[in-house]
């Protein structure tokens, strides 16, 4: 384990947290999970948390007094620091242009077409209580065979090792898996 001194705010269900948290796992960081309550108790909109994150959002990291939200942020910025030093570890965002380029192309994919075409889904079905609709039922389809097809070649999404964008993505589909969508149409 690497000692940190990075407080990590989250909580379990989102799947950025998710992401973030896998990445923390596969570095090796020793880091203070501090859970927050966003559903009950709105602790992510108590002024202490807004002051430090205005947007109020998770998960947050507190790495020395250097704040940073955003998990696509979290993921590059914490194997930048914590991964550089181990081949094995700086893999997972690779320094080399045209790999680092594939990894950031998916962390994109995943906030602007696929993790988009859950939300666009699922979130008027959940909030407001609306029909399934056909056409975002289709993208978010055509977003899952789109990772079919950077799956053909190598069993990760950005080439021959694990990087964050499979953490990235991987946390997206699984959300998926718990709304109990059918994913089993794409192996």
């Amino acid at each position: 384990m690497v000692w940190s001194s990075i407080e990590l705010y989250y909580t379990p269900g989102s799947p950025h947290c998710r992401a973030v948290l896998m990445c923390i796992k596969a570095l090796e960081l020793d880091v203070d999970l501090i859970k927050l309550d966003m559903y009950q108790k709105y602790e992510h909109k108590k002024p202490w948390f807004v002051k430090m994150n205005p947007q109020h959002t998770v998960p947050t990291i507190n790495d020395n007094e250097y704040i940073l939200w955003e998990s696509r942020a979290i993921l590059c910025y914490l194997v930048n620091k914590y991964g550089s030093s181990c081949p094995e570890k700086s893999q997972l965002y690779p320094t080399e242009p045209e790999m680092r380029a594939n990894v950031d192309r998916l962390l994109y994919f995943d906030t602007g077409t696929l993790y988009k075409n859950i939300v666009d889904y699922f979130h008027p079905q959940l909030m407001s209580g609306e029909d399934a609709d056909e056409r975002k039922a289709n993208a978010l389809k055509q977003s899952l065979e789109y990772i079919d097809l950077f799956l053909e070649k190598t069993s990760y999404c950005a080439g021959p090792h694990l990087t964050i964008a499979d953490f990235s993505i991987l946390a997206s589909v699984t959300q998926l898996e718990g709304m109990d969508y059918k994913i089993t149409a794409y192996p």
